[in-house]
């Protein structure tokens, strides 16, 4: 006789297996079949944000130099602040 137990997920099926009773876990669904427009949708937001995030990358490698020196002169001005 079978103890009454939860199932350990959605996807998980109890079957016989040599002769004793174990869990198997059994795809039940399809990946392909759940891809809809949410999916598309998604996909071309990751690749926007991916674009963005290269293209601020491309920005401030150009323009390390600039940078750097806005940094150091923020960086005196934090530390004149907290010396005086």
């Amino acid at each position: 006789m079978l103890r009454l137990k939860k199932a350990a997920g959605p996807r998980t099926k109890l079957q016989k297996h040599d002769n004793q009773d174990t869990r198997v876990t059994v795809d039940s669904k399809d990946s392909k079949n759940e891809r809809g427009a949410g999916s598309r949708f998604k996909r071309f937001r990751e690749a926007v944000e991916a674009f963005v995030i290269r293209q601020i990358l491309l920005e401030l490698w150009e323009n390390r130099l600039e940078y750097w020196e806005i940094a150091c002169e923020v960086a005196s001005k934090i530390l004149e602040a907290i010396g005086s």
